[in-house]
């Protein structure tokens, strides 16, 4: 068949998205099919005709009914999923809880335990982020609630409420419980609105504090890390956090599934967080990067190619 291969267009990431697409390339030429490339148009301009099959990346069915499978880099550096539904809540194998069961505790705990360390020596997550320092005391204990941009996907398909909101309905939580909640501004663009409204609560409540560290030494020194549905919260398990989500996202499944009004609820899950509940957390993960979505790299492992081309033969057909 000839395979439509749409390519992200080029930004900052472009060259690990090519790592991908040039392993699915890889794949489908060794499967007899020929692969059209051309990059991603955001406008979504008709299709060259004599395409037989489409891959796009970056979108779901959602956006691109014609399409047949999608692709994204994840919550980590060079974490592809691809699906024939979408990305992260949209991706149809995470519309249910995984079945863990199978993923041994002590190999998920040694692998997360590798990834911790690692973040903790070089500082490094999907965005750059300043270098790793020490947290203030005078804003310990706290909940970490990191910002995310209003115009990203999973915000604008997949929360119930708006960045604005979510830092009010914290703010105000926070002041209320006489409880910490620490914001990091997201490090990738700068949203003035939002900052202001953080400000804004900090100079109202003194509950309310703005810091924007290194993530991985605001994850280590949190009590949990509560998100609408941000990469953080993924990033907070691998660290064992306990993780309360407000949104809907592919790894909710072993966090705490809040909304504004069941906050309190969230605090409580925290403080009674448990090592089973942790272990549970990083058998997702292991199951994440295993069995879920694939790893790419200027060192891939030497497993992702043939789950890919597994992948590719079972489900690229007419």
């Amino acid at each position: 068949m000839k395979i439509l291969l749409r390519r992200l267009f080029p930004c900052p990431s472009t060259y690990r998205w090519r790592w991908f697409e040039a392993l699915m390339k890889e794949c489908l030429c060794e499967l007899d099919h020929e692969v059209i490339e051309i990059d991603l148009d955001p406008t979504l301009p008709p299709d060259p005709p004599e395409a037989d099959f489409l891959i796009y990346a970056h979108k779901t069915l959602r956006e691109v009914p014609r399409g047949n499978l999608f692709y994204k880099e994840m919550h980590m550096r060079g974490l592809f999923t691809i699906d024939h539904e979408g990305w992260g809540a949209d991706h149809s194998r995470l519309r249910t809880a995984p079945d863990l069961g199978s993923t041994s505790a002590a190999d998920a705990e040694a692998f997360c335990s590798a990834m911790r360390n690692e973040f903790l020596s070089n500082g490094r997550s999907k965005i750059d982020q300043p270098a790793l320092n020490p947290i203030p005391e005078n804003v310990k204990p706290y909940l970490l609630a990191p910002l995310q941009t209003p115009g990203d996907d999973v915000i604008m398909y997949h929360s119930p409420l708006s960045i604005i909101e979510y830092v009010s309905a914290l703010a105000q939580w926070a002041d209320r419980r006489r409880h910490n909640v620490v914001f990091k501004l997201h490090p990738g663009q700068k949203q003035p609105a939002i900052e202001a409204e953080v400000r804004k609560w900090m100079d109202a409540s003194p509950y309310v504090f703005l810091l924007n560290e290194n993530i991985h030494s605001l994850i280590l020194e949190s009590q949990a890390v509560v998100v609408i549905n941000s990469g953080v919260g993924f990033e907070s398990l691998i660290h064992g956090k306990p993780v309360i989500t407000l949104g809907a996202c592919d790894y909710q499944w072993v966090t705490f599934r809040a909304s504004t009004s069941t906050l309190d609820d969230g605090l409580d899950f925290a403080h009674r967080f448990s090592h089973e509940q942790r272990l549970q957390g990083f058998r997702f993960i292991h199951y994440y990067y295993h069995q879920h979505a694939y790893l790419i790299g200027e060192n891939t492992p030497a497993e992702v190619k043939p789950r890919v081309f597994e992948y590719l033969r079972e489900h690229v057909r007419n």
